[in-house]
């Protein structure tokens, strides 16, 4: 389910395209997986998504849209990022329960580690793949600067409904 939902946020984003790193929903609905899902179910939605993606299905959110190809768009790697992500907020909560500041925690360590995963990956396609000579202080702006408020933003709203959701959930 979490696979479709994520695959339909990102074709929605194709009506407003931004330079190398498209704004989009899917962190919300990353943040929403891990927060409502097991470790494992969460991981696979994510690993179906980019797997289905890779296979040349059209449900990324930059073009080329699927395809193998896509391993050198330089946005690939938030979708690594959001494997681990997903994994990162469910073992969290997993771990710390279900109490607001645990969800809240979760999702926070969430933006961490998929930002841990994208830069670094944004920094390698940009200098390795496409000839480039950019240093990190350029891949934060244009990778991190403008979407971290979003992304907080993001990870707020996902806590608060992963948190009231699973309040009435028995997991």
């Amino acid at each position: 389910m979490f696979t479709a939902v994520i695959a339909a946020s990102a074709i929605l984003t194709r009506v407003i395209p931004v330079a190398v790193v498209p704004f989009s929903l899917q962190t919300l609905l990353v943040f929403l997986a891990g927060g409502l899902l097991s470790k494992r179910t969460a991981v696979l939605s994510l690993v179906a998504y980019v797997l289905l993606g890779l296979i040349g299905i059209p449900i990324f959110a930059a073009p080329p849209y699927g395809g193998f190809g896509y391993l050198l768009v330089p946005s690939f790697g938030f979708l690594l990022g959001f494997i681990l992500t997903a994994w990162l907020v469910a073992w969290s909560l997993e771990r710390w329960g279900n109490t607001v500041f645990a969800h809240v925690i979760s999702v926070f360590l969430g933006i961490g580690a998929m930002y841990l995963v994208a830069l670094p990956y944004l920094y390698g396609v940009f200098n390795f793949y496409l000839g480039q000579a950019v240093d990190v202080a350029y891949i934060i702006k244009i990778g991190f600067l403008p979407f971290i408020g979003f992304d907080l933003l993001k990870a707020g709203v996902a806590a608060g409904i992963s948190f009231q959701v699973r309040k009435r959930m028995i997991i």
